[in-house]
């Protein structure tokens, strides 16, 4: 069992982005310092659930806060960076990083973001992922690369060989396959009965086809089966459910706020304690918090619980000190 961090870098309401960024920093020196295995980063653009359009930037500050803990995003939406760019920025993290980087990849979730890119359509952006993740892998393999029509010296490379540890986060089953098949790391956002039977399926295939040469991610001994959970704990079981209800609605407002801008519905039914939301809350004393995660490990199936902490409009020293008792009095007894 692995544990780790996911945070959206939501804007707020009452602090500066200064500020913003400023906690984020702490927690992931927090992070560090308590044992935990990685902090991954959302990138978004336009809207308030994140104010983190240059995952990079953020990613290399934590690094010189950080000593141990491995860092990334989740995801790097490919469709919008230029392909050649995002490899040099992607080498330059993991050499300034010492080879902590994890690298999670994706075409954004985001249709709406997507134009702002002029990204039309699916098939588009599905093109220009294809395009960049490419170039990426090429460029790994060479010392020069054949782009644009121009022969380009390449001096710098990842210091993880071949590259960086890719993840692919995705709730859909139809990309298990490809996701299974080359071995990426991957995290869901869904509804917890629906995680074993897409996590069986994952471990089914990649059984399957572990020895399959060309495989993306093969050089990763075995694969990382995350799930995201929103996490407020507390001293008193009244005060974490105050904390973490009105955080939670913050973040509902955030995740719905470019769809319900546009005039449509939201695409996700997100209730904070309703068994068959993608996306719940569990509130509570280090002692409640342990049962209930004891209980989403063995019902999915996950091998790596990836922490909401800072969400919403939660307090920095809030998320500071769900933190200091997750990895005090709720982490030790699930990794045992």
């Amino acid at each position: 069992m692995k544990f780790g961090i996911f945070d959206w870098v939501e804007a707020s309401a009452t602090l500066s982005p200064a500020e913003v960024f400023e906690h984020k920093l702490q927690l992931a020196a927090a992070a560090d310092k308590a044992g935990l295995h990685g902090m991954f980063l959302a990138e978004h653009q336009g809207t308030p659930l994140s104010i983190d359009g240059s995952p990079s930037v953020l990613l290399s500050a934590m690094i010189q806060r950080t000593a141990r803990l491995r860092l990334g995003a989740l995801t790097f939406c490919l469709p919008w960076y230029d392909p050649y760019r995002f490899y040099n920025e992607i080498c330059m993290l993991d050499q300034m990083s010492g080879g902590r980087l994890e690298l999670g990849v994706g075409r954004g979730v985001s249709p709406i973001e997507s134009l702002i890119f002029g990204l039309k359509n699916i098939e588009e952006s599905r093109a220009r992922y294809r395009e960049a993740l490419d170039v990426f892998f090429d460029a790994c393999k060479q010392e020069t690369l054949k782009y644009r029509g121009l022969e380009v010296e390449l001096h710098n490379k990842p210091v993880q060989k071949p590259w960086p540890p890719l993840w692919f986060p995705s709730s859909n089953r139809e990309s298990i396959e490809f996701t299974a098949r080359h071995g990426y790391h991957t995290a869901l956002m869904a509804k917890v009965a629906d995680c074993k039977p897409l996590f069986d399926e994952y471990r089914e295939i990649w059984q399957r086809h572990r020895q399959d040469p060309g495989r993306h991610n093969a050089h990763v001994a075995a694969p990382f089966l995350a799930k995201t959970q929103h996490l407020v704990i507390a001293d008193t079981e009244a005060q974490a459910e105050k904390l973490g209800l009105q955080a939670f609605e913050a973040w509902k407002g955030h995740i719905h706020h470019l769809t319900r801008k546009a005039g449509r519905p939201d695409v996700h039914k997100i209730e904070p304690f309703a068994a068959d939301s993608p996306v719940r809350l569990i509130a509570g004393t280090p002692r409640t918090v342990l049962e209930q995660l004891r209980e989403a490990i063995r019902v999915t199936g996950m091998n790596y619980l990836l922490c909401v902490l800072s969400f919403g409009d939660i307090a920095p020293q809030q998320a500071l000190r769900s933190l200091e008792l997750f990895s005090g009095e709720v982490m030790p007894e699930l990794a045992a």
